[in-house]
């Protein structure tokens, strides 16, 4: 499914063409050799039809079901920014404006938060084909992800004090501890 603006048709025959040229190769095979005459490589139009059509239905399936777990991914998005203004706002109101220490406490606890499920979000999951060397190759050359250049520890220390950051780095679910943590100063 193409979803963005900045990929483009290009860019999509350069990331594919390893394969591209691969099935092109499958494809050839079996043409020459039916054009030098081994004429059982024949295969009649129904069957093919068949499996034609049934691809289609699992390719539309597949995308309808990839389509709709960008808009959920993008309404979390959206409901993460509106709770974190509305969160910022009672904060700031509740425990005395901007110059609070608690206030910015918790408010740099809260980019903490953010910076933690950032990099949790672009941890690899065994389910997907990043490593590649294609996969790899074609996102050096176009693209940079800033949780690739940098790394968790470094950016939480920008917000977090060091007792705070020792026991957050020391978890799992850091983004949870996190909130476990605002949480519990919340509490008092």
């Amino acid at each position: 499914m193409h979803a963005g603006r900045r990929f483009t048709p290009i860019e999509f025959m350069k990331w594919t063409s390893h394969d591209t040229y691969w099935m092109l190769f499958l494809a050839a095979v079996p043409t020459v050799l039916y054009y030098f005459g081994l004429k059982f490589l024949a295969l009649p139009w129904q069957p093919t039809a068949i499996v034609g059509t049934a691809v289609a239905f699992i390719v539309g399936f597949k995308n309808n079901a990839s389509y709709n777990r960008l808009w959920e991914a993008r309404q979390i998005y959206g409901a993460i920014i509106n709770d974190s203004r509305s969160f910022a706002y009672t904060l700031r109101d509740a425990l005395g404006g901007k110059q609070s220490i608690i206030a910015k406490r918790m408010f740099y606890r809260h980019f903490a938060w953010l910076t933690a499920l950032r990099f949790q979000l672009r941890e690899p999951r065994a389910w997907e084909n990043m490593g590649h060397k294609r996969n790899k190759n074609f996102r050096a050359s176009h693209y940079d992800i800033p949780e690739a250049l940098s790394k968790v520890d470094v950016e939480l220390a920008r917000y977090l004090g060091q007792d705070e950051l020792t026991y957050i780095l020391s978890k799992k679910n850091r983004a949870t501890q996190l909130t476990a943590v605002q949480s519990e100063e919340l509490a008092f």
